[in-house]
């Protein structure tokens, strides 16, 4: 899990554990805050990883379009 955390710090993102690795705080580069869940998390981890070829403000407006 804090492996998970750590990636997506090094990747701009301020990642907070709201309730011992359950409920996590997420602020992205463009400052844009979502609530997750660790499913939610490993799911952005992943999103992430697929699309390393891009910024991570470009990865953000990606996953939001993905998540509606």
């Amino acid at each position: 899990m804090q492996q998970n955390v750590s990636y997506l710090q090094s990747n701009g993102l301020e990642v907070t554990d709201m309730n011992n690795q359950e409920v996590f705080w997420v602020k992205f580069p463009t400052g844009y805050r979502m609530i997750m869940d660790l499913p939610e998390l490993t799911d952005l981890v992943e999103f992430f990883k697929l699309h390393e070829d891009k910024g991570p403000g470009v990865i953000e407006m990606l996953y939001r379009v993905k998540k509606k």
